[in-house]
C-alpha cells in the first residue's frame, strides 16, 4: 500500500474531528496535514488519532487564529453550535470536539471545555428559539400559544450532525499527501544537517557576548494595578476577585474595571503568574452595578501576556482596549465598500492613557456581530491583534429592516427566519444601523432542498454609503417535520455602484447540503435580471453557450449545469447584458 492508500484508509474517523476543530474546508486540510505529517503518525489508526489529539490543542497559528478572527461562519447547518465553538478560545474548542468526538481527555480538562460549550450553548439555542417563535407567530391560529417544540439531540450527535455537513474538497487527500512527503524530505534534511547545527550552535555560544544586546522584554498588559475608573472602588474589585466561572484557576486578579457606555465592564485574570495569567475573562453589568450583578460574556485561555486584549458591545457602542503603558491605540469602527467594490478601512487614534482606552462608538441595536477592529502601534510598529471580544447582550431585541420586495413574496413558511438571521450577521459585520439601512428583497422563493426538503431561498441587496451594494443569499428549511429550521447561506458578494438593483443581474451558486453521513448536495444556479428580461443563455469559461433558459419575471432557477462563466440575459428591447456569478467578499476589511 502505498502512502496516498495509506492516507485514504486513515482519514475518515479523523475528518469528523478536523472540521470541528476549524472554521473552513482549507483550515482543515491544513490541520489534517500539519498532524499526519508528524513521525510516526502513518503507523496506524491509533498513531494517526493520537496526532490529531496532539496537534489539535497544540496550534494556536491554526485553531485559536480562526477561531477569533473569523469574520463570516461557513454554511453551517446548526447554527447555535456552530457560533459557540467559534466563541470559545481555541484550546477549549480543541479540548471540547476532541473529548467528545474523538477519544476521551483526562478528567479536568476535556470536562472543563464541554462545560464552557454547554454553557455558552444554552444562550444560543435560547435566541435561536425566540427567532423561531417570532417568525412563525403570525401563523398561529388567534388564542393558540407558541408550542415548546422538541428537545435539542444531545451535544455529541449535534456535533456530529455538524460535522457530517462539512465536507473537505476533492483535492483533500492529494494535498495532505503532498505535505506528508514534503515533511518527511524536511526531516532528512534536517538530519543531514544536524552535525553541521551544534558546529554553528557552539559558534554561537562563543561569539553572543560580543553582538549586540537587542531590546529588552515587550512590556506586559497584565499583572500591574488595576486600571479604569473604578479602579479605587474596593469593594467592587474584591467582589470582582470572588467572581468564577466554570474551571476557573484559583489567584484571581481584576486587570480593568470601569464605568463603559450603558453598563460597566471588568477585566480578570486567573491562575498562573499576574503577569501571565492562566486565563482572562470579561464580565459585564448594569450602569451602577454591583459585583454580584456582574455576568460571565467571555472567557480566554492562555493570553499572551504582551498584547492587547479588546472587547465590544455592537448594541450599545462600548469598546475597550487593554494595552500595557506608551500603547498608541487606534480604531476603525466599520469597513467601507467603495464605490468600485472593494472593502477598504480607515482608523483614527484615540486617547489612551496607559495603554486604556475606552470609547464610545454608533450603537447597532439588535446586531450580535462586531464590525469594530482595533490596530495597536508599540515602538513604531503594529502588533499582530485578534478582533474585540463581542460581548453582546443575548436578549438584544431581533433587527427592525427596511425591506422592499421587488417579487410577490412566497407563502409564508418559519423557513423566512434565515433571512433576519443572515442580516443580522451581514449588517453587524458592515456595522450599519439597521433602521437606516435599505435593503432589497431581489427574489425569494421555494426550492428542493436536501431529501426533497422545501428551502426558502432569499436573494438580499444591502445599500452601502457608496452606492455599491452588498448581496447575500440566505436559506432555510426544516431538517424534520415540525421541527426547528436549519439555516445557511449560499454567499455574500459586492455590487460596485451602478443602476438600482431592480435593473442589475445578479448570478449565485447555490449549494445545500443534507444533515445525514451522505452530506448529499443539491447544486443549483440562480440568474435575477430585471422583471423584464425574456431569456438567459449560461456559458462555461470558455465562452461556449451549455444551456439557455426563459426568464419568469426575471428569475430563473436551475440545477447547475456545470462550470458557469458567465451568463447573457436577453433584455425586453432585444439587447444583451452580461454577468458573471459573484465572488464570495471578506467584508472585515
Amino acid at each position: 500500500m502505498d502512502q496516498r492508500d495509506a492516507l485514504a484508509a486513515l482519514l475518515p474517523p479523523l475528518v469528523p474531528v478536523a472540521v470541528l476543530l476549524t472554521d473552513s474546508p482549507d483550515e482543515a486540510v491544513a490541520l489534517l496535514a500539519a498532524a499526519l505529517a508528524t513521525p510516526g503518525a502513518l503507523d496506524d489508526p491509533d498513531s494517526a488519532r493520537r496526532a490529531l489529539v496532539r496537534t489539535g490543542p497544540r496550534a494556536p497559528g491554526r485553531v485559536v487564529q480562526v477561531v477569533e478572527s473569523a469574520t463570516t461562519p461557513p454554511d453551517d447547518e446548526d447554527g447555535a453550535l456552530a457560533s459557540a465553538l467559534r466563541a470559545l478560545p481555541g484550546r477549549d474548542r480543541a479540548m471540547a470536539v476532541l473529548h467528545l468526538v474523538a477519544d476521551p481527555l483526562p478528567a479536568g480538562e476535556g470536562d472543563r471545555a464541554v462545560a464552557l460549550l454547554r454553557a455558552d450553548l444554552v444562550g444560543r439555542d435560547d435566541d435561536d428559539r425566540r427567532a423561531r417563535d417570532l417568525a412563525a407567530a403570525p401563523f398561529r391560529p388567534p388564542g393558540t400559544t407558541q408550542s415548546p417544540g422538541g428537545p435539542r439531540p444531545e451535544l455529541r450527535e449535534r456535533l456530529s450532525r455538524l460535522a457530517a455537513g462539512r465536507a473537505l474538497p476533492p483535492t483533500a487527500l492529494d494535498t495532505i499527501t503532498t505535505a506528508v512527503r514534503d515533511a518527511a524530505r524536511s526531516r532528512r534534511r534536517r538530519r543531514r544537517a544536524a552535525a553541521a547545527a551544534v558546529v554553528t550552535a557552539v559558534l554561537l555560544l562563543a561569539l553572543t557576548p560580543l553582538l549586540p544586546r537587542g531590546p529588552g522584554a515587550p512590556p506586559a498588559v497584565f499583572g500591574g494595578p488595576t486600571i479604569g475608573s473604578l479602579a479605587g472602588d474596593d469593594g467592587f474589585l474584591q467582589g470582582m476577585r470572588e467572581a468564577s466561572w466554570p474551571g476557573a484557576p484559583p489567584d484571581r486578579g481584576v486587570v480593568f474595571a470601569g464605568d463603559v457606555p450603558a453598563g460597566r465592564w471588568a477585566l480578570v485574570a486567573a491562575g498562573g503568574t499576574p503577569s501571565r495569567p492562566a486565563a482572562v475573562a470579561w464580565f459585564t453589568g448594569p450602569a451602577g452595578g454591583a459585583a454580584d450583578r456582574m455576568v460571565l460574556r467571555s472567557v480566554r485561555t492562555a493570553p499572551d501576556p504582551a498584547l492587547p486584549v479588546s472587547a465590544s458591545d455592537p448594541a450599545t457602542g462600548a469598546l475597550v482596549v487593554v494595552g500595557a503603558p506608551g500603547d498608541r491605540v487606534e480604531v476603525s469602527e466599520r469597513p467601507v465598500v467603495t464605490a468600485d467594490g472593494a472593502v477598504t478601512r480607515d482608523h483614527r487614534r484615540v486617547p489612551s492613557p496607559e495603554g486604556l482606552a475606552v470609547v464610545g462608538l454608533p450603537p447597532l441595536p439588535g446586531t450580535g456581530i462586531g464590525a469594530v477592529r482595533v490596530r495597536v502601534v508599540r515602538d513604531g510598529r503594529p502588533l499582530p491583534l485578534l478582533p474585540p471580544t463581542v460581548l453582546a447582550d443575548p436578549g438584544e431585541p431581533d433587527l427592525d429592516v427596511r425591506l422592499t420586495r421587488l417579487r410577490p413574496a412566497p407563502a409564508p413558511a418559519v423557513q423566512e427566519v434565515a433571512v433576519g438571521s443572515r442580516l443580522r450577521s451581514v449588517l453587524g459585520q458592515l456595522g450599519l444601523p439597521a433602521d437606516d439601512t435599505p435593503v432589497t428583497e431581489l427574489w425569494s422563493g421555494d426550492l428542493p432542498g436536501p431529501e426533497g426538503s422545501p428551502t426558502r431561498l432569499s436573494v438580499l441587496a444591502v445599500a452601502q454609503p457608496s452606492g455599491a451594494f452588498v448581496v447575500t443569499a440566505p436559506y432555510g428549511y426544516e431538517a424534520d417535520p415540525g421541527g426547528p429550521a436549519v439555516t445557511s447561506w449560499c454567499g455574500t458578494g459586492v455590487l460596485p455602484a451602478g443602476p438600482p438593483p431592480g435593473e442589475r443581474v445578479v448570478v449565485l451558486r447555490c449549494d445545500f447540503r443534507d444533515l445525514s453521513m451522505r452530506a448529499e448536495i443539491s447544486r443549483f444556479l440562480v440568474v435575477v435580471a430585471p422583471r423584464t428580461a425574456t431569456s438567459v443563455q449560461v456559458l462555461d469559461g470558455s465562452g461556449a453557450a451549455i444551456g439557455e433558459h426563459p426568464l419568469a419575471d426575471g428569475v430563473v432557477v436551475v440545477r447547475s449545469p456545470g462550470d458557469v462563466g458567465r451568463v447573457a440575459v436577453t433584455t425586453a428591447d432585444g439587447g444583451t447584458v452580461e454577468a458573471v456569478p459573484f465572488v464570495n467578499a471578506d467584508l472585515a476589511g
